[in-house]
This record gives C-alpha cells, structure tokens and sequence, in this order.
C-alpha cells in the first residue's frame, strides 16, 4: 500500500524522516547572484555522502524561502551550503539541540560573495551555549 501511495505521488517517501531522524525548517535568504546550493551529508571536513534531503535543494538568487531539511539520527552529518573545497559544513549534527525539530529558531544567509553564515540563539543547546 506504501509503494502505490509513493508511486501515485501521494506519499513523498523520499521526505519522510527515517526512524530517529528529524525534519527541520529552516529560512534561507540568498543575497548571492548564483542560487544557493542546501545538501545533507555526511561531514567529513568536507561534504561527504548525502544522508538527508533539503527541500528545495536550492535558492535563487536574491530570493529567500523556508527549506525543509530531513535529518538522520545520530551524529556524524551537517547541513552544507555552497559546498566546496573552501566551504565546509554549515551547522553540525551537535549544534542543535537533540530534541529540536520543526521550525528552528534559525536562519542561514547567503552573502553576495556566496559565503553562508547562519544565526542562532544565544541560549544553552545552540551552537555550544
């Protein structure tokens, strides 16, 4: 029944969290003249293999949209933005609070150079705090 619902385009399996993992929104806002690339991977100082999805994988430029990240359980992943051989991971698995899902108090920025930064609260579970 799964397999009809997900072939029908009913079901969206590829979006579904496995078990353990997570979805969480997050707004971008890319002030870039190239659309912003949003991949799930496995961090390995460099962007290793995609482990979750980011939904839409990409930003425009100039255009800001909320982006749905499905994240694995565990640790060992990142989101990246614009990866490359200068640009690492973004956020890390340990950044955001265990239980933390759905819209995260957040916000990745594309800079016209395209470097990403994202903001975060200053309260304990963030980014170290």
């Amino acid at each position: 029944m799964l397999a009809a619902l997900a072939a029908c385009g009913v079901l969206d399996v590829a979006q579904a969290p496995q078990p353990g993992g997570r979805v969480w929104v997050i707004p971008v806002t890319n002030d870039a003249a190239l659309p912003a690339v949003l991949s799930v991977a496995e961090d390995t100082g460099a962007q290793g293999r995609i482990v979750g999805t980011a939904d839409p994988p990409r930003v425009a430029p100039g255009a800001s949209a909320e982006i749905r990240f499905t994240v694995p359980p565990g640790t060992g992943w990142a989101i990246f933005v614009n990866p490359g051989p200068e640009t690492g991971p973004l956020i890390l698995a340990s950044d955001v609070p265990g239980g933390a899902s759905g819209a995260l108090p957040l916000h990745i920025q594309v800079a016209r150079d395209g470097s990403p930064s994202v903001s975060a609260p200053a309260e304990p579970g963030w980014f170290g705090n």
